[in-house]
């Protein structure tokens, strides 16, 4: 099992170039994954409408080099996404991705309409409905943001693959797996079933704090690659100062043995021993992880942090129209959370324009935290 990390100060194109054919020559070689012919789809991260330099989504130098790898070796790339909020087209024209699209005369597929996939193999889901492009191409490249992510811990490549569920059908998952290891097995069984051939992490400039959406850029100079989504991902999370064994995708994987733990993973590449000091969203202080089921189901209002909506909230209703359990309302202009309802799902948080969604700990955890 192999990874490779390798140093790109910048996102001029001839850099990021340079870093990509780096890292890929460590694997193997191109053709190893990708054949004369085969359509290739290009998955980024496009979680909202947001300029490049906020760090939300893939850069679109990454992926204008992906897009030219894979014709140079005689295939035919399209990109596609489904974002969290908005449509594939405004994502992608507000992030970059459309202009280099358009450039490398490459198709951008918009994921409005679904096709079922099996997953006879799958932890906690058999089928999925899935994005229709998924079944008209041939191979899949996961290109995913180096970020922190206030439910998962971390989102990398494997946490990139749930954008291809089509658009609101995303919160049905997160009524149905309203705890972290749950939401993570199926997360495991959507990447056994997309199968990515290769997993690429723009880490040049990542995100840390209250990601995906509403953290803070931070300057990483990697690039990741790999063709085990899960064994990078393991890798992102050591170099972003998070031990994998606390994550819970990373952690699943690893007991279900669909990736070797971080001392078994073949590291390469000039960045391979680089660590850094993520910080991390406020939510990963939660213990329903940490304690037995039944407790954790009985104080999951007081052992999770909590969303609050704070004076910077301009009462879009973004969060009301997009909370999974319709936790949330809006009366007079002031958003009110039902914390009954609250799965602590954290989408509210993830998807508002104006970082106005705060994740706070409840009394009780403190308290309880202050005595672990």
């Amino acid at each position: 099992m192999k990874v490779a990390g390798v140093k790109v100060d910048t996102y001029s194109y001839r850099e990021i170039e340079q870093g990509l054919d780096q890292a890929l020559g460590l694997l193997g070689d191109m053709s190893d994954w990708i054949k004369p012919g085969d359509k290739v789809l290009i998955k980024p991260n496009m979680l909202d409408g947001l300029p490049a330099e906020k760090a939300v989504t893939t850069h679109p130098e990454l992926i204008r080099a992906i897009i030219r790898k894979v014709k140079k070796h005689g295939a035919v790339p399209m990109v596609g996404d489904s974002p969290g909020v908005t449509s594939t087209l405004k994502a992608a024209e507000k992030c970059g991705i459309l202009a280099v699209c358009h450039e490398e005369r490459t198709e951008l597929l918009p994921f409005d309409t679904t096709v079922s996939i099996s997953c006879p193999d799958g932890l906690t889901v058999k089928k999925f409905l899935l994005a229709s492009p998924l079944t008209e191409v041939d191979k899949v490249i996961s290109a995913a943001k180096m970020k922190t992510h206030t439910f998962m811990g971390v989102t990398g490549p494997t946490k990139n693959l749930f954008g291809c569920i089509v658009g609101m059908q995303k919160a049905q998952f997160h009524l149905r797996m309203q705890r972290r290891q749950e939401f993570a097995g199926m997360l495991l069984d959507l990447a056994r079933a997309v199968k990515p051939v290769l997993s690429i992490v723009d880490g040049i400039v990542g995100m840390e704090g209250d990601g995906p959406r509403n953290g803070y850029p931070v300057k990483a100079g990697i690039l990741l690659a790999g063709t085990n989504c899960f064994a990078v991902d393991v890798v992102m999370a050591e170099i972003m100062g998070f031990d994998p064994l606390l994550l819970p995708v990373t952690a699943l994987a690893i007991e279900k043995q669909l990736t070797p733990a971080l001392a078994n993973i073949h590291l390469v590449g000039d960045a391979q021993a680089l660590r850094l000091h993520f910080i991390e969203p406020r939510s990963m202080q939660s213990l329903e992880d940490r304690l037995p089921k039944w407790i954790a189901e009985l104080g999951h209002s007081q052992l999770t942090a909590k969303p609050s909506i704070t004076t910077h909230c301009i009462a879009c209703g973004r969060c009301v129209d997009h909370c999974p359990p319709q936790a949330m309302r809006m009366i007079g202009g002031r958003i009110l959370i039902d914390y009954d309802k609250c799965i602590r799902c954290y989408c509210c948080q993830e998807l508002c324009p104006e970082n106005a969604v705060q994740v706070t700990e409840g009394l009780l955890l403190k308290i309880v935290q202050h005595f672990l």
